[in-house]
């Protein structure tokens, strides 16, 4: 049985990565985002994730086409807002989380009905989610976009728990730094304040730079959706791995310290 996959943010960076691998693998994608950017074998449909009316009309799309459900859901939509905790904006904070935490789980909630549609014929669904490493260490300078991934991972926490008794599991991939054209609103005010707050961010973008593509973090992506047995929490490389576990041994000063001095604080 062909399966089929609905993917926040396939348009591009890593969602589209993902998109690609899951079309080689014979599965169905459909993919939610603003922009259009074709892509052989996957459906794009308009859908604002800041916008509940968008989502629940894509949604009526993938069910009016996919009347037997859906297998899985990746969550990838995101962007950043960076600069001081004193200078970020209500608008600057309000939207950051209308993306990253809010949008998922609009989203989540129109596709639970898809997931759960014809479960014994349909044995393994799941909802993944793309957190980030942030999640775990607090960036300096973007401390909102941080703030958004924990939220993430709560709710991602929570899920598990509440759709386990319809047998949809949940996963978190929390990629370190990747090289994507991600969008991001920097404010620098306050610069005079924080004189190293544009080297902090500045550090921040050359490590994307040298960071994993798109396509690597995708098969982690790929592989937390389509295992049978998965962690709820995953990384994206042995790097992030080795800090997640040194974080639940070493004391909060050690890891402060470290990423003090990783982002010139």
């Amino acid at each position: 049985m062909r399966k089929t996959a609905v993917i926040t943010g396939g348009s591009s960076g890593i969602g589209r990565a993902t998109a690609a691998i899951l079309v080689s693998r014979g599965y169905m994608v459909y993919d939610l985002s603003r922009s259009e950017n074709p892509q052989e074998g996957v459906c794009h449909i308009y859908c604002d994730v800041t916008h509940t009316e968008t989502v629940n009309e894509a949604f009526k799309l993938i069910a009016q086409k996919e009347e037997k459900g859906i297998d899985l859901l990746i969550l990838c939509a995101g962007m950043g807002v960076a600069g001081s905790v004193e200078h970020t904006t209500d608008t600057e904070m309000i939207h950051q989380f209308d993306v990253n935490t809010f949008g998922p789980v609009r989203v989540v909630r129109q596709a639970l009905p898809l997931l759960r549609k014809n479960a014994k014929t349909r044995p393994r669904r799941r909802i993944v989610f793309v957190s980030s490493m942030a999640a775990q260490f607090g960036i300096p300078f973007q401390s909102m976009y941080s703030a958004t991934k924990a939220a993430i991972n709560s709710i991602a926490f929570s899920l598990s728990n509440e759709v386990r008794s319809q047998n949809i599991t949940v996963a978190v991939v929390m990629p370190g730094d990747v090289k994507t054209n991600f969008k991001r609103k920097t404010n620098l005010e306050g610069n005079d304040i924080y004189p190293n707050m544009k080297s902090a961010i500045s550090q921040m973008e050359h490590d994307e730079q040298n960071g994993l593509s798109a396509e690597a973090v995708a098969q982690r992506v790929v592989r937390a959706a389509t295992r049978r047995h998965i962690s709820l929490f995953n990384t994206s490389d042995r790097l992030s791995t080795l800090e997640c576990f040194l974080q639940r041994l070493l004391p909060t000063s050690v890891a402060l310290y470290v990423v003090r001095k990783l982002y010139h604080c």
